[in-house]
Formats: C-alpha cells, structure tokens, sequence
C-alpha cells in the first residue's frame, strides 16, 4: 500500500511541476498536491462507527440523540433514524465511549471502543426502561469516563431530572444532592449558599464545561455573590465532585466542584417556548433551541427570565435575565471548535438583617434555642436597600486529535462581574425606633474580571495509561468604589495573575477494573496593586503545591466498586483579602488585609463503596470522608493607628477547622417509568476559633436527608422531593451597644415539593407541556440564619415544544 501512495504522490508532484507561474504558483500547486493526496490516503484509511439501538423488546428506537466522545476530549452527534440506526463517519482513530438518550429510557453508555485506522465497528445497543443510568462522567478527572470507572465521589444530575423539578434556580436543582448543604436565606433573590462536607461556602468551586467561573470582586474571591442568580435554562446535566479538586481545577475546590454541562444538539432544530406563574407574585418565561447540522456543527441556547415582584414580606422585588448558549464545530474529524456563554443580570431588594434580642444572652447556654420574636427578630422589609448584579461569561475551545497518542486543548474565558450594593434614607415606619437618626446611605460597587487560558496535553501510553499535563495562566482584576467613602484609597484598580503546571498519570489495568489517578498541581502568584508602601513593594506570596491520588477496582462478578481517594485542597487569597477597600476602611489610614498572605490548603480523605443490583435497576453506596483545613485565611479586625502606615492588616493566616462524616445514597427504578433517589449524610464538622479551641461550624446541620420520587406514566410526569435539614448553629449580631452576637440553634426544618406535568402531541412536530405543583407542600415556617422563607406556594405553566 506504501507503494500506491509513493506512485500516486510521484504523479501529482510531476503534474504540477510544468504549472507556469513562477514561485506562486509552485507553491499553491504544491498546496493543492498535498490536500489531494491527504484526501486520497484518508478515502483509503477512514473510519467508521454505526450501530443499531432497540429497546428491551428489541423494537427500534428512532430520534435518539446518540453521542460519540473520546477520552480525551473529541465529541460527535448523531439520531438514530426511523430503523434506530446511526452512523459517524470517519472519527479517527482512538478510544472512544458511546452516550445514548431517549425519553422514557435510561442513559446507556457503551464499553470503550478502540477504533484503528481503515477499521469499520458496528454497536447493537439496547435501552433499558428500568435502569440507573450510565452517564459519562467529566469532572472526576477531567477527562471522559464511565460511571463504573470512576475512582471520586461524584452525583450527576440529567437534563430529564432537571425538567422533572421544575425549579427557578440551580440552589434548589442541587438541594438532596449527597453532603451538599443548600441554603436560600429568605425570598428568591437572597443570599444562596452551597457547603459541600461542612466546609464553608466559599470552598466549592464552580466550573462551566470545565472552566472554572468566579468572582474576582468577591471578598472570598470565590462564586458565592453569584450562585443566587445561577438559573439553568440549557444544560445537558450538572456534574457535582465531592472532595478536593485543586490538582485539576485550582483555586476553591476544596470541600467540592460543581460543573455546569451545556446542552448541545443534534439532529433536526428543536425548540421551546414556556410561561409560568404562582404565589409571591412569580413568573417565568423561557426559550430554548438546539439543534445540529450533520456531524459537523451543533448547537444550543436558553433564555430565561424570572419575576418575583411580591416576596415574603410582599416587597421583595427580585428580577434576573439570563442565558446559555454552545456551539460546537468539526470542520475536520480531529479538529473540535466549540464556544460557550453565559450571563446573569439580577435586580433584588433586600431586608435588613435579623438582629438577637436581649433574651438570648441570659439563658446561661453555649447555644440558645432561636425562638423568633424571644432570642431574635427575623429580617425585617427595607424599602430603599438592594442589590444589581451582572455576570458574563464567554469561552472558546480548540481540542485537536492529532494522533492515536496525543491529543490537545487549549481555552480562552472571560469571566465579568459587576455588583451594586445601595441603601437610601428610607426605613420600614414599624422600626423607626431603631433608626432614630434614620438609615445610613451608601453605594457600593466592585467590579471583577477574570481572564483564564488553559492548555492540556493528553498522552497514551499504550492502553493502560493516559498521561495529562497542562497550565493555566489567570489575570483578575478588582475595582471597588464607596460612597460615601472616609478612605483615602477609594476607586482603586489591583491585579493579581497566577502561573500554574499540572499533570495527572491514569492507570488503567486488570482489563480496565483497577483505575488509579495521581495529580500535582504547582501555583504561582504576581500581584500588582493600586498601591503597595515600601517595605512591601517587592514581596511575592508563596506558591501553592497540592497533590492528588485516587484509586477504583470494580469487581464484576458482584457488579461492587470499591473506591478510595486523598489529595490537597487550596484557596488563593483574593484581591480583596490583599488588598482591601471600602467605607470604613480602617478609618482612611492604611487599606486592610495583607498582600503576603499564603493560600488557603486542606488535606481530605474519603473511601467508600458503589453498589449495582438487580440488573442494574438498584444502585446504592457509602462514603466516608474527613477534611482537615491545614492553613485558612481569618479576618482579625481592624487597625486605626497610623504608626502602621508601613504594614498592612485585617487578614492573617492560622490553623483551620476540620470536618468528617458520612454519605449514603441510594438510586432504584423499580419499575417501568418508575425512579427514585434517596441520600442520607452525617457530618461533624468544627472550626477554629480566635483562640485556636475547637467549636461547632456555623449553619452546618448534623443530618441531612432527601427522598426523591420521580414517576412517568404515559403523557403525566410526577416529581415529588422531601428533604429535611437537621438543626444548626448560625451568628446573630445585636444591633445596638455592645453589639454582641448570639451564637443561636435554629431547629430543623421538612421541606417538600410537588409538581406534575402532562405532554399532549399536538402534531409530530408539536408538543404542549402542562405543568402545575406546590413548593413547601407541608407549609413549614422556619428561618435560614434568622430569614424567613417563603411557606406553601404554587407554580403553574405551559411549555410549547416544536
């Protein structure tokens, strides 16, 4: 076959060599020569994969959305005809997982497919109506893997599970999520946080198809001031990692990741057009497309608005527009161009802040029951405070598939962050007693952006190992502006730009049932600021090096995987713990914090088991973890003496707290259309306190537990979701001399949903969605931190799919 294609090269060359022309036209003959002939060794060399998809009584499934994805990165679609038949034309060579989805069925993942040059493999693959499913699985490691591959503790939420919810933001999607506290602290718009393993809220990273998204103005320099306006109105699904991920993904992944994964189409343009209303004055409108052209190109979008123009006092009003979109390009099958977006834009009026009454410092007890109206008052409407928040995100993606060995990627984000903080003179008349000189007037701005570009290089090493190496560059910036402002370092722009190299080294052996991981991750830090006095104008922060090992052995005969996992965790100090501004900043002196602050780091530990039963209708497991927060970044107050011109302070670094506990979950679907998913997680989590002693974390409970009921039958979908959320410690300030705080109890709470749903098929192209169900079904009062949350409320809506 060489010879052919030596004789066949010899005759183009000696063809175009008589072009006339000169150098111009040597050249694009030359050009033309090498293309002709590349097309001419790949029409002898190509590749295909086709395949054949049925049900459990072997009828074909048509219009199922068929997805060819190698391990390192390259992703094709496809539907399956009438027949239930597919095909991808000339991947290339390599290994590769085959995803399919239909309605009404499980997700299917097939085993690997190793696909040679010039080779042709044909799949018959069947659905199961009753089944867990077998999503692939990307943020374990960064790369694809199967469920039963993977060696970290990892919960994937679908986009069917997603619809089936019906909820408005991505806090209430992730609430029953194993080790995951959620809490929304009063009316939609409030502050929402998520806690993975009793950790803080800034310990969990948020990733958007893989790239880290964050807030560079936050005072954590994490996503917590976003994940309020978080909605999901275009996701393929929701990726959540518990334990640390800093090897691979940085900065904040210390107690866990959360990786939102863009939808993407395929097949014939399909869209969505959807309204919505309920209690609290709500409504929702939505449009979603997707669609895909061939093999080659696909895409998707969402746009979402949300309106609550009564919340839980009746004044808090909260607006968000937001926004997904992905496209996906292969102008060759080894090339992958894909980009991504993002946005957020929020409009809230928010209450002022519960306060401790006098009661809860005479009881005699360490923690006080939190009794509203005897050892605290509940948040109380603020007719003139609010906040504005914008967030947009954009990305770009090159992977090529250069060979059967290598592989790469590199990425490009923007993440822009604009937050407005305000207060006017007004006040609720009810607690003018409160304010007898009236409310305090100020604004407050910071603005963020972060700019990220990643590079990967993935390796094989024959077929049992996959070599990873990378390095990501960040530039952040942060502007903060006070008004009024007694500071002299006011609209001040600081930067800070990190340096990092990363490997990771999977193992693959025992065909494929021992999975071994080992990552490192080395950071460095340059910081430019606004201003810097003398003796610190030359220093540097310290590096960050984590380290990361994980090990599965799936056990066939028993359909058991055993799995164990260690690594490091880290915090990069932000621009605002560097170099913090604002009102009051010390008093116009110095700016507070400390610009040689070392980066937060943890150490954990988990191991745990997952279990398959009843031919794969039943899956349940058990995780143990422990996280222990070696160095953790503590605010000490302010100083106001101007003998300390030369230093700065507000920030230092200490011993932190630890946290350990246990999950468990459980996931069936007994019978046809029939699922359910239960989670139980126990955690003992302490912090530190000024003094070093050990004491209860704040608003981490003992015991969460969710039960999950999600049931099909023909055109009606029903979703009912319980959870329960055990009592907590919380800090609540008194609002008056000497300013205390009361360290109360808040009791746990039951909270429990309802939504049903009926399709009707208009035509073949056209389906109309009837959805209706009740939030808080059992009309429970409880408070998040002293906010009221809403009691029983009820949504209604109708979506038109064609």
């Amino acid at each position: 076959m060489k010879n052919e294609y030596k004789y066949e090269q010899d005759s183009l060359r000696r063809r175009f060599s008589k072009l006339p022309g000169g150098k111009a036209a040597s050249i694009a003959s030359w050009l033309t020569c090498l293309l002709m002939f590349c097309a001419a060794t790949a029409a002898q060399t190509s590749t295909a994969i086709t395949g054949h998809v049925v049900d459990e009584h072997s009828a074909n499934v048509a219009g199922a959305d068929v997805r060819l994805r190698s391990r390192e990165g390259a992703q094709f679609t496809a539907t399956t005809d009438a027949g239930g038949s597919f095909r991808f034309t000339n991947p290339g060579p390599g290994h590769y997982l085959v995803e399919v989805k239909a309605v009404g069925f499980a997700v299917l993942t097939s085993a690997e497919v190793h696909l040679t040059r010039g080779e042709t493999k044909n799949l018959n693959l069947t659905l199961a109506v009753a089944a867990v499913n077998e999503s692939v699985v990307i943020t374990a490691s960064g790369t694809l893997q199967r469920a039963d591959e993977v060696s970290k503790a990892v919960t994937v939420i679908s986009a069917q599970e997603i619809e089936a919810k019906h909820q408005l933001t991505l806090t209430e999607t992730l609430r029953g999520t194993p080790g995951l506290r959620v809490q929304q602290q009063g009316s939609p718009g409030e502050l929402s946080t998520l806690r993975v393993r009793g950790q803080r809220n800034f310990d969990t990273a948020i990733l958007l198809d893989g790239l880290r998204v964050r807030d560079s103005s936050d005072i954590n320099g994490s996503a917590t001031s976003l994940i309020t306006d978080l909605a999901t109105p275009s996701l393929d699904r929701i990726e959540i990692l518990r334990g640390a991920g800093s090897s691979i993904y940085g900065t904040n992944a210390i107690g866990g990741v959360i990786n939102l994964v863009p939808a993407i189409g395929a097949g014939a343009p399909r869209f969505e057009l959807g309204f919505e209303g309920g209690s609290l004055a709500t409504y929702r409108e939505h449009v979603k497309g997707s669609g895909g052209l061939g093999q080659r190109a696909g895409f998707a979008f969402g746009l979402n608005r949300i309106d609550v123009r009564h919340g839980v006092d009746g004044n808090d009003e909260y607006g968000n527009t937001g926004g997904t979109g992905k496209v996906v390009f292969n102008p060759t099958p080894a090339i992958t161009i894909s980009g991504n977006f993002f946005m957020a834009i929020a409009d809230a009026r928010i209450n002022d802040g519960p306060f401790a009454l006098p009661a809860a410092f005479g009881t005699g007890q360490q923690f006080p029951e939190a009794v509203a109206g005897v050892t605290f008052h509940p948040d109380f409407n603020n007719p003139d405070e609010g906040r504005r928040n914008r967030l947009l995100v954009g990305s770009a993606r090159f992977s090529h598939q250069a060979n059967e060995v290598v592989s790469y990627s590199l990425a490009y984000q923007r993440v822009s962050s604009k937050r407005r903080n305000y207060n006017g003179p007004r006040i609720d008349p009810q607690f003018a007693a409160l304010y007898p000189f009236g409310d305090f007037e100020f604004v407050s701005v910071n603005e963020g952006t972060t700019d990220t570009f990643d590079g990967r290089v993935n390796v094989r090493l024959g077929k049992y190992n996959l070599i990873t190496g990378g390095f990501e560059y960040e530039n952040e910036t942060l502007f903060q502006n006070s008004i009024p402002s007694f500071s002299a370092f006011n609209r001040t722009t600081d930067r800070q730009r990190t340096f990092a190299l990363f490997g990771q080294d999977q193992i693959f052996l025992l065909d494929q049932r021992l999975q071994i991981s080992i990552g490192v991750r080395n950071q460095s830090y340059r910081i430019r600021a606004a201003d810097r006095p003398g003796a610190l104008t030359a220093v540097t922060a310290e590096n960050s090096v984590t380290g990361d090992g994980s090990v599965s052995y799936f056990i066939r005969s028993s359909n058991t995987k055993l799995r164990g996992h260690v690594g490091n965790g880290f915090r990069a100090a932000s621009l605002f713990e560097r170099f913090g501004g604002g009102t009051f900043a010390n008093l116009g002196f110095v700016r507070f914090g400390d610009p040689t602050l070392r980066a937060e780091q943890s150490i954990g530990a988990d191991g745990g088991f997952d279990q398959r039963l009843a031919r794969d209708r039943v899956l349940f497991g058990a995780t143990y973890f422990y996280t222990k927060l070696q160095r953790v970044i503590a605010f000490t107050g302010f100083t106001t003496d101007p003998l300390h011109l030369g230093r700065f302070s507000g920030y230092e670094n200490r011993p932190g707290g630890l946290s350990r506990g246990l999950e468990t979950y459980l996931e069936a679907t007994p019978a046809r259309g029939t699922h359910l998913r239960g989670a139980y997680t126990y955690t003992n989590s302490e912090r530190r306190t000024a003094g070093l002693t050990f004491t209860r974390e704040y608003v981490i409970p003992r015991h969460l537990l969710s039960f999950e009921l999600n049931q099909r039958y023909r055109a009606v979908m029903l979703n009912f979701a319980l959870h329960r959320t055990g009592s907590y410690i919380a800090p609540v300030f008194e609002n008056d001399f000497p300013f205390r705080t009361a360290e109360l109890k808040f009791p746990g709470y039951t909270k429990a949903a309802l939504f049903g749903s009926y399709e009707r098929h208009v035509s073949e192209r056209v389906t109309t969605v009837f959805f209706g169900g009740i939030d808080n079904l059992f009309d429970q009062t409880y408070f998040e931190n002293g906010y009221r949350a809403p009691g029983i409320t009820a949504r209604g809506g109708l979506n038109l799919r064609f």
